[in-house]
């Protein structure tokens, strides 16, 4: 599997999805400082100040096997500043299963971005033996809950105000759903399977007819 994905958001902006390793901190903490106190309740489920050094650690020093982390990055703007996370943490007392949990800050939502990122998660933990993502979620997120029912997801009331909704990890992406988000997801896991230098190609290729049909690659992303 590829380390690294490079895709074209609904606006036109390019991102970078790649896995999230240490040197990410400060754009962690750079990011939820752009996050809204409302995206970052979304998030957390619960109002979240800065993140401490510790906490910091544990979000970025991940051994993408039990705990699988991948990031994006603005590739448009100066210092390539982090613009999401997706990440999913194995369940000790189920092996296959683990809680996944997404966040884009506020000036990269509704461009499709969340989508992407949970589909390279998928990818990504399919190939660690993870077949479950638990998501807790806010009963009022229309948005995610509507992402989440495109991947059949079993969704049930979870305490006061939140949702948990047991997500399928498809293993082999022609099982994915025929709904936006499923169709997203295999061609995630297509872009991924390519060989670096043909995915290099085809990111030129695409590139090229950007610059020639700019409402051609807002489709295609």
């Amino acid at each position: 599997m590829s380390t690294q994905l490079r895709k074209t958001l609904r606006d036109g902006r390019s991102v970078l999805l790649r896995p999230i390793e240490p040197a990410d901190a400060p754009r962690l903490r750079e990011g939820l400082a752009r996050m809204s106190p409302e995206s970052r309740y979304r998030r957390f489920l619960a109002p979240t100040g800065a993140l401490s050094d510790a906490k910091l650690r544990y979000l970025t020093e991940v051994d993408q096997r039990d705990h699988i982390a991948w990031g994006a990055l603005d590739l448009d703007a100066p210092g390539l500043p982090g613009v999401g996370v997706a990440r999913c943490v194995r369940l000790n007392d189920d092996p296959t299963a683990a809680e996944a949990a997404i966040a884009v800050v506020d000036s990269h939502q509704h461009l499709g971005l969340g989508t992407l990122l949970l589909g390279v998660l998928s990818a990504a933990a399919a190939a660690q033996g993870i077949r479950w993502f638990r998501a807790l979620v806010l009963e009022d997120n229309a948005p995610m809950l509507t992402l989440l029912r495109q991947l059949n997801a079993t969704i049930a009331r979870e305490g006061v105000g939140t949702v948990r909704a047991d997500v399928p990890v498809c293993a082999d992406p022609d099982l994915l759903p025929n709904t936006p988000a499923g169709r997203v997801f295999r061609a995630v896991a297509a872009d991924l399977a390519r060989p670096p230098i043909v995915r290099f190609l085809h990111d030129h290729l695409l590139e090229r007819v950007a610059e020639l049909l700019p409402w051609a690659s807002r489709e295609h992303g």
